[in-house]
């Protein structure tokens, strides 16, 4: 059957294309109704724009082929063709593609040869034998799984796009297929590895390319043999290729089965990265891929009762400081006596349920395990009302979640520990866990301070351990300087606060230490978000908006010779 024109199928209306379908170059094809083809699909016209149902399916186990020059968009896809089917051109899912039976192959090595998943577009029914053998697009806000693997297990992926315009575009490899698909991407050797890694997944990797931040989770599977990896899941990182070594990106959430389950990494932007596996840290120190055996340094592992243990002093951070946006006043340039805490009153702080009509929730736990902080601990996933068992509130004065780090040089290669902890509102920082560098009395230590929108600041000298208390009130004291940088703003004589306006710490090398016009830019992509945690809302309102642009004006130029 051959379209030359305009051809459509109304609403209840039912059509069968039993042969190959061509549709010819100009020519559109509109279905509002249930559309079955039963060949092969050539369209150098145009196939979309209605909301119907369109089923690809065989009586004789044939491989089904998509070709052609032109616009080809689905609705709903039904897959349903035990034989295959070969795409040889893009093809656009609009609200649904559903695995019947068989198994849809792309070509992984060409991005132009894809399946594409729009906005608000999902899938159903992908297991071993149903999925897509190749390259995979999305596009679209939210969590998305991709269903992607190599024509004989399912193997996949998933990501969360934080914007309607985040494009991702993933593939599965692994040693069942061809040596040419599984090294198209360049070799990359096992024992190529970060200092903190002992062992890398030797058998499959996926391909993940994308600009915009965001956690990767893997899946594992029977064929994984993860448990040949690890004797313990908890020492499972995901890992990431970036051009010489395979990099540790963290551990953020775990889910296991007997024989399958789920590691999350931080956050991180694909692009950095030429592929992504599984790969073990070495948690206690002993250079084996389990937490089972004593560490030499930690006299606590494996007996915490151990007199060396019990007598043991870990340091106690007593630091404070003050963020500039939440001391405004409500004109700009003008300071309260203590930070306001409206993203903690509105329930706006990760894990908390919103109290405003449309307020938007954000996933319990600290906020630094993105780039380009890339903090992989768990502190703050107690702070969770929507989990299962009681969640811990927040205390009342609590304004957000900071990053402390001690060092023992100003560079920071030379950083020994790091806790993020709670900013209260009269500046003094509370952590909910313990600080985990001990028996550190008597030395001295540079101790930072970050934020997820002001720059960081740092003491101007290093800070004695006394009894294993280390002590600095940076409200009081101006922050380190080395050259032509700033410290802190001096909002009233003798009283200092970090800048605000730092909302992007990652587009270029120095964007965690300077505020600039990328800091605008993306306000300007978020204003007029309202009610939830924006890293663009610089006065921490809950809302993105002019106010926050009049600090960004007030500190554009303003950076710091803290270093990151």
């Amino acid at each position: 059957m051959a379209n030359i024109g305009s051809a459509y199928v109304e609403t209840l209306g039912n059509k069968a294309v039993y042969g190959n379908f061509t549709n010819i170059a100009d020519a559109q094809y509109v279905n509002d109704g249930r559309l079955y083809f039963f060949g092969d699909i050539e369209n150098d016209g145009h196939v979309g724009d209605g909301f119907g149902y369109e089923y690809i399916k065989t009586c004789d186990s044939i491989a089904t082929k998509i070709s052609g020059q032109g616009s080809t968009e689905f609705n709903i896809l039904d897959i349903n063709n035990p034989g295959d089917v070969n795409l040889q051109t893009d093809i656009r899912i609009k609200t649904n593609l559903h695995f019947s039976n068989g198994i849809v192959h792309t070509d992984r090595n060409e991005f132009i040869q894809r399946v594409f998943f729009i906005e608000g577009a999902t899938h159903s029914g992908a297991n071993d034998a149903r999925h897509i053998d190749g390259t995979i697009a999305r596009q679209g806000q939210g969590a998305f799984i991709f269903p992607l693997g190599d024509g004989d297990h399912l193997s996949q992926l998933k990501v969360r796009g934080e914007n309607p315009f985040d494009i991702f575009i993933s593939t599965y490899h692994s040693t069942l297929q061809f040596d040419e698909q599984y090294q198209s991407k360049g070799i990359f050797p096992i024992d190529s590895v970060d200092f903190n890694i002992i062992k890398i997944q030797p058998q499959e990797f996926w391909t993940l390319a994308g600009g915009q931040s965001t956690r990767v989770t893997l899946f594992w599977t029977e064929f994984s043999e993860i448990y040949n990896l690890v004797d313990d899941v908890k020492d499972l990182v995901v890992v990431g290729w970036d051009g010489e070594k395979w990099v540790n990106l963290g551990n953020t959430e775990l889910v296991q089965t007997f024989n399958t389950g789920t590691v999350t990494s931080s956050s991180v932007i694909p692009n950095r990265y030429d592929a992504f596996t599984f790969g073990v840290i070495d948690t206690d120190g002993d250079s084996y891929s389990d937490n089972s055996d004593a560490d030499p340094l930690d006299p606590c592992i494996p007996d915490p009762s151990s007199e060396a243990c019990i007598n043991r002093v870990c340091v106690d951070v007593q630091l404070s400081v003050f963020l500039e946006g939440p001391l405004q006043s409500g004109r700009i340039g003008e300071y309260r006596d203590e930070m306001k805490s409206l993203l903690n009153k509105y329930g706006y702080l990760p894990g908390q349920r919103p109290t405003t009509l449309l307020g938007v929730a954000t996933d319990a736990g600290q906020p630094y395990d993105k780039q380009p902080w890339l903090y992989a601990g768990d502190e703050g996933i107690e702070y969770n009302a929507f989990g299962n068992g009681p969640s811990k509130v927040y205390p009342s004065d609590a304004v957000d979640w900071v990053l402390i780090s001690l060092r023992t040089r100003t560079n920071v290669e030379s950083t020994v520990c790091k806790k993020p902890g709670l900013l209260m509102s009269n500046g003094e920082i509370v952590l909910t866990e313990f600080f985990d560098c001990c028996d550190m009395t008597g030395e001295e230590y540079y101790a930072v301070i970050e934020h997820r929108n002001h720059l960081p600041v740092m003491t101007p000298r290093p800070i004695l351990v006394e009894d294993g208390v280390i002590s600095f009130d940076f409200r009081a004291n101006q922050s380190y300087i080395r050259l032509l940088g700033n410290g802190q703003k001096e909002i009233q004589p003798g009283v200092f606060a970090m800048y605000s306006g730092n909302g992007d710490q990652i587009l270029a090398p120095e964007s965690a230490k300077d505020i600039n016009s990328n800091d605008v830019s993306l306000w300007a992509r978020d204003n007029g978000k309202h009610s939830g945690y924006y890293f663009q809302d610089y006065d921490l309102s809950g809302d993105v908006n002019v106010h926050d642009k009049a600090i960004w004006l007030l500190n554009n130029g303003v950076f710091t010779d803290v270093d990151r």
